[in-house]
């Protein structure tokens, strides 16, 4: 009988450490698979080159994913999570000032050059990007009033409020964008600036209501 236990027991723990291990390479190409597309974009983003990055074989790759679009999908779904999710909630703000803050905070990282890369991709490329279509809508849901809770509450079906709104996510996935085309992903020199004059209009329109 101690015997039996003893032999569930290790068989236990040798599936925990198979499970570990295989978390562990799937995290591990995860992270090679976004730092290729930072560095690199989507276009240059290849399986020789993420697993070079991962310092694994071909065979790795395609034994934890399908395939590399498979793979993309879910480093845009994870990077989602890691912007979005692991801090407060850049959209549960009390006034459009402080979601100007929260939003900013977000989209000037440098993983969300990867997630813009895909983006592109995805209008460029419909045909090979069909497996991160999903985790592309996650995105757009949370920058649409329609399906954020905490922002149609912000905007409050003001139509001057959901105008300006739209204008501060165009500026400042714009400044992102150019942002992310800079050596190093070095600010822009009128990143401040912008930002200033968006929470300026932010602070007058809370005024006036």
């Amino acid at each position: 009988m101690k015997a039996s236990v003893n032999s569930s027991v290790k068989a236990a723990d040798k599936s925990r450490t198979q499970a570990d291990r295989s978390r562990a390479m799937r995290e591990r190409l995860i992270e090679a698979a976004l730092a290729s597309l930072i560095d690199n974009g989507y276009a240059r983003t290849t399986a020789v080159d993420v697993c070079k990055r991962a310092e694994v074989t071909r065979g790795a790759l395609f034994h934890h994913f399908s395939s590399l679009s498979e793979l993309l999908a879910i480093t845009l779904s994870d990077t989602y999570e890691r912007i979005f999710l692991t801090h407060r909630d850049p959209l549960d703000r009390k006034t459009l000032e402080q979601w100007i803050d929260g939003v900013w905070d977000k989209v000037r990282r440098p993983e969300f050059k990867a997630v813009l890369e895909i983006w592109l991709a995805s209008r460029n490329d419909p045909d090979n990007t069909v497996e991160v279509s999903e985790a592309i809508q996650t995105y757009k849901a949370i920058f649409s009033p329609e399906k954020n809770e905490n922002l149609d509450k912000l905007l409050a079906e003001d139509k001057e409020a959901y105008a300006f709104y739209r204008l501060a996510v165009e500026a400042m996935f714009g400044l992102a964008l150019g942002r992310a085309t800079t050596p190093g992903h070095e600010p822009l020199d009128h990143e401040v600036d912008v930002i200033k004059m968006l929470k300026k209009f932010a602070r007058q329109m809370q005024a006036e209501k």
